[in-house]
């Protein structure tokens, strides 16, 4: 999909948010902005057009059973509403002993792990870009119809950070995939803006199937379905998929 001709007199903005980019990850790097790292495994699950997929976090939830999701809807009584208050950014599930802070994620997971010590795994979904919390997994999101390395950065494209912010990137997962040729062109063409073997796995859900509370069940895998529920699988501790 090409880029609309008249969004190219924002190149001069388009640049400043790249450096932006840099800078924030470098900072982070440098450890001049601070990171916490948790004793458990967290999992980013994002995309860098900031497109959560409620569906592709809460199904890495149910591989990782009993791990927490945590994503930008309010959670009461496990129903997903509308989060009205939009400052506040981050909802736990409150249980009639315990409430844990809402507008600070470093100190609300804090919380809930000295309650919970049992979690095996914190899921946050629409999350990728470096912050606060360093993730011992990141998977990047992106649509086969408009891959992060066609389009640009905000406002001349819609990309949120750089191309460059792929290589972050654990894992990458394709939506919107067709079962043609076409996905080992799109492959080939992403593996120079990924780390060197980062696995790449195609689905067939749009992207309003995606961000829908269907059952995760209902994910459709082009292919390596098995290999990706193992790639998940072996962030936890001691994790052996290969036996079961």
């Amino acid at each position: 999909m090409m880029i609309a001709k008249w969004r190219y007199v924002w190149w001069p903005l388009a640049v400043v948010n790249w450096c932006r980019g840099i800078l924030r990850n470098r900072l982070f790097e440098l450890g001049v902005w601070k990171s916490v790292e948790f004793e458990i495994p967290v999992v980013f699950v994002g995309s860098l057009v900031n497109e959560p997929a409620v569906s592709i976090s809460r199904y890495i939830q149910r591989l990782l059973k009993g791990a927490l999701h945590v994503d930008r809807y309010k959670i009461s009584n496990y129903q997903l509403e509308k989060e009205k208050q939009k400052l506040t950014l981050y909802h736990w599930p409150l249980n009639a002993t315990h409430t844990f802070c809402t507008t600070h994620r470093v100190l609300g997971l804090s919380e809930w792990f000295q309650c919970n010590p049992d979690t095996p795994a914190f899921i946050l979904d629409g999350e990728f870009a470096q912050n606060e919390i360093r993730p011992q997994f990141r998977l990047l999101i992106s649509d086969y119809n408009r891959p992060f390395i066609n389009d640009a950065i905000f406002p001349v494209g819609n990309l949120q950070e750089g191309k460059t912010g792929a290589k972050q990137a654990d894992a990458v997962l394709i939506y919107n995939s067709p079962q043609n040729e076409g996905r080992v062109k799109l492959e080939r063409s992403l593996l120079p803006y990924l780390k060197k073997e980062t696995p790449v796995f195609f689905i067939s859900n749009s992207f309003d199937a995606l961000n829908s509370f269907n059952s995760p069940e209902e994910i459709e895998f082009i292919a390596d379905r098995p290999n990706f529920e193992r790639l998940i699988l072996n962030i936890l501790p001691n994790a052996n998929p290969d036996s079961e």
